[in-house]
């Protein structure tokens, strides 16, 4: 049984021994003690009202612990919880009030239980007090367990950006010799790209080792990403352009969060020997948000063997993980291919 069986199992079985021992043991009205013989012997009487009475409170109980639940589970997309203590308290006049008239128009010979606080309210305290443990315990199962699903993307992403990272020294070491052998005048061209390729190298290695990075670095990462593939094509076969728009350039973001949607351009956007474009906006005049844009042209043949960088789908997990609910992620092909990406980030990191 998986675990989500397990759940609901444990649910049934706590419903069924809870309201068998708060009907069994609140509707006893007395017990007859009879001695025959030397022998005491016992019979447990039991109202059937009161029965009837507690099994009609149980449904109610569990529509209220249920919603309570569902409220405490919503501190996983918005942490923030005076607007939770508002809705737990309207819920709960809200219950009361429905459970009273309900007693006051089908048990009027019981009013008096509801206002019995080691009875009635006793139990409602009992159903509150596990709903929200329930709740705040699952709540920081599903945390965690994001957590640890987002620390695996990232790794499989930070593999995919750099397919080996063995001996990164001596990648950088490598890049700086053949930097040194390069006659930088004569091949000026070459020099610059060497020196762009170990600057992305270098940000693959560390600085995507950090939970967030200033969007600053992200920026220069795929202006330089950019500029490499380019070198792939003439100087009028593609119209590129990457126009940044605001100043708050150190909100953080996700590392790597944004490149495969510049490699997806140039992977299926551009062919050689064709005219085509990139287009990207970057959006960055909010404090807290990031609104990043880029369109490209649809090759009038792509290879059918052909296949993307790190996959469309597979950064859709990984802002669904590290943005839940903080982002808006609209695509869209006709004669263009447009992807525009809304992500609202964390305010308290904005060094402006």
């Amino acid at each position: 049984m998986n675990k989500k069986g397990i759940e609901i199992s444990i649910n049934i079985l706590f419903w069924i021994f809870s309201s068998w021992l708060i009907v069994y043991s609140f509707s006893i009205t007395g017990h007859l003690v009879e001695v025959r013989e030397g022998v005491i012997t016992g019979n447990t009487e039991h109202s059937e009202s009161l029965i009837r009475f507690f099994m009609i409170g149980q449904p109610f109980f569990a529509i209220y612990f249920y919603t309570q639940f569902y409220l405490i589970q919503q501190l996983k997309d918005k942490p923030n919880i005076f607007p939770l203590v508002i809705k737990s308290i309207l819920l709960s006049l809200l219950f009361l009030g429905l459970f009273n008239g309900v007693v006051i128009l089908f048990f009027e010979n019981y009013i008096h239980l509801i206002w019995f606080p080691s009875l009635w309210y006793g139990i409602f305290i009992f159903y509150a007090t596990i709903a929200v443990g329930y709740g705040f315990v699952k709540v920081w199962f599903i945390i965690e367990q994001d957590k640890k699903e987002l620390e695996l993307v990232k790794n499989q992403t930070e593999l995919k950006l750099l397919k080996s990272q063995l001996q990164p020294h001596f990648l950088f070491n490598t890049m700086n010799n053949l930097l040194a052998m390069v006659d930088q005048k004569n091949n000026p061209k070459l020099a610059k790209s060497i020196d762009k390729l170990s600057g992305l190298l270098r940000y693959v290695v560390y600085d995507t080792k950090n939970e967030k990075v200033p969007i600053a670095q992200e920026i220069l990462f795929l202006q330089n990403f950019a500029a490499l593939n380019l070198l792939r094509f003439e100087e009028d076969e593609i119209d590129y352009s990457f126009i940044i728009e605001g100043e708050y350039d150190q909100q953080v973001i996700e590392p790597g969060i944004l490149l495969c949607y510049l490699e997806n351009a140039f992977k299926h956007g551009v062919q050689p020997e064709e005219k085509s474009f990139i287009t990207i906006h970057l959006d960055i005049t909010h404090k807290g948000k990031v609104h990043f844009t880029i369109k490209n042209s649809i090759p009038s043949f792509t290879p059918t063997n052909e296949k993307g960088g790190f996959g469309i789908a597979s950064n859709t997990n990984r802002l669904n993980l590290a943005y839940p609910n903080k982002y808006n992620l609209n695509i869209t092909k006709d004669k263009v291919y447009t992807i525009d990406l809304k992500i609202e980030t964390d305010e308290s990191n904005h060094s402006r």
